[in-house]
């Protein structure tokens, strides 16, 4: 806003009338490029009721106070405002807007309880019950705000700081309204940043809520011609679709296309839960279609691990497609191992099955319902392949059973499971060789019967 230059000194000698409007009397007083403010008289019940005190302060200034209420623009642009009273000292270039303030201009339009202007640097200090909207579809409430208005020589960007712990709505698509639509980006954080209405900072205690997902940090950042989050310090993010979503690390970085997710990345210890999948990884990007979960790839610093319940794969990088919400395949690439629980209904064994590789693929049921627990169909190892694989003895299938332990490489191996997950067969390719180990039939014992050696002595 540009300078509100409260020229009222000629309503002590005018009257003012609704259709009158005050001519300015004190513009020598006015610095170049400030508000040419006029005032109009408020009339309630056909009697004008505004009225003006005039206070010399110096040499060709003066303050003024205004009551009965505030109805003013200026000449020279789009600004207007209206308060139950007001208060302007000339040598300070102060302006106190004092009940029931509402200003607007093109840009924006603030109301609150009380308004303080300051001249000199084109600051508008609003404080209790704040509320206001941008031209582009921004809604904002709290205790307080401060609004820094573009200025040429001053400042070429206008900005909004809100601090209390302020409500923001992010809305383009409905720039029009004054409350905030359904597709709304709301933020609540101890105080938040609007940097021309384009991009918005959020500091301490950041929650985000989007229809398709909701988020928490420390701070953030939000671009809006981009259509770019940025979640920093301990962020959290979960996907409220229809296939929800979990993700967490050092850093969350959301991409999205009218305003719908369809990439999000963790960068830093990063780690993501959908369905009976768990992710971690350095770095996870998750990616959407429609708010459904389609493929989640994981690598980078360390090693990457997908987990099931009874079985994991670990690699220096995964790939985990999910095309229509369900679990199709897991490639993972760089000494890759994938391991499992033997079946305790069948054997004993505190060892794992295991098959490894250069490359791992696991393939699951394409006929399953939309659920990422879908059956495992096949896990193929290629690349200095090896197996490790237990199962029951012949005519013996008892939880205490001693296994069967089948060993073998090859360049390429695959496992075929069962649809109940249990292992069918191993076939090898290439450069076979192997071992069988088969218990003796002695060798059947309750685990807890089995002796232990002798405590070692000193």
């Amino acid at each position: 806003m540009r300078t509100l230059l409260v020229a009222v000194a000629l309503l002590s000698a005018v009257r003012i009338g609704t259709a009158q409007t005050a001519a300015h009397p004190a513009s020598a007083q006015a610095p170049e490029n400030d508000c040419l403010l006029q005032f109009r008289g408020v009339v309630v019940n056909g009697v004008v009721t505004t009225h003006v005190l005039s206070v010399p302060a110096s040499p060709g200034r003066s303050n003024y106070f205004v009551g009965g209420g505030v109805d003013a623009f200026c000449a020279n642009s789009d600004q207007r405002v209206t308060a139950d009273s007001a208060e302007q000292y000339g040598d300070q270039r102060l302006v106190y807007l004092i009940g029931r303030v509402r200003y607007t201009e093109q840009r924006v339009e603030l109301n609150a309880d009380r308004v303080t202007y300051f001249m000199g640097d084109e600051r508008l200090v609003a404080e209790g019950s704040v509320h206001g909207r941008t031209s582009t579809g921004t809604v904002f409430s709290g205790p307080q705000a401060t609004y820094l208005r573009a200025k040429p020589g001053l400042r070429a960007r206008s900005r909004l700081d809100a601090g209390g712990r302020p409500d923001i709505w992010i809305s383009p698509a409905d720039a029009g309204s004054a409350t905030p639509a359904g597709d709304s980006t709301h933020v609540v954080a101890d105080s938040i940043i609007s940097d021309n209405d384009s991009l918005v900072y959020a500091i301490s205690k950041v929650i985000l809520r989007r229809p398709d997902l909701v988020g928490t940090a420390d701070s953030m950042l939000v671009d809006q011609g981009r259509e770019a989050i940025a979640l920093r310090r301990a962020p959290r993010l979960s996907g409220t679709g229809s296939d929800p979503y979990e993700l967490d690390g050092e850093k969350i970085d959301i991409h999205s296309r009218n305003r719908q997710a369809d990439r999000v990345r963790s960068s830093g210890k990063g780690r993501a839960r959908n369905g009976s999948v768990t992710l971690t990884a350095d770095s996870i990007e998750l990616q959407l279609a429609d708010r459904r979960l389609v493929r989640s790839v994981a690598w980078g610093i360390g090693r990457a691990l997908a987990r099931q319940p009874g079985r994991e794969i670990h690699a220096d990088s995964i790939d985990v497609e999910m095309p229509a919400q369900v679990l199709r395949s897991i490639t993972a690439i760089g000494r890759a191992r994938a391991e499992s629980v033997p079946d305790s209904a069948k054997i004993s064994s505190r060892d794992r099955d295991w098959l490894a590789g250069d490359t791992i693929i696991a393939t699951f049921d394409s006929l399953a319902a939309p659920d990422s627990a879908a059956s495992i169909r096949t896990v193929t190892a290629s690349g200095a392949a090896q197996s490790w694989q237990q199962s029951a003895r012949d005519r013996v299938s008892l939880p205490d059973s001693m296994p069967v332990v089948n060993y073998v490489t090859g360049l390429v191996i695959v496992a075929d499971f069962n649809p109940d997950r249990s292992l069918d067969r191993v076939r090898v390719h290439g450069q076979v060789s192997g071992l069988i180990v088969q218990p003796a039939d002695s060798a059947r014992k309750p685990a807890s019967s089995a002796k232990r050696p002798p405590p070692m002595r000193r």
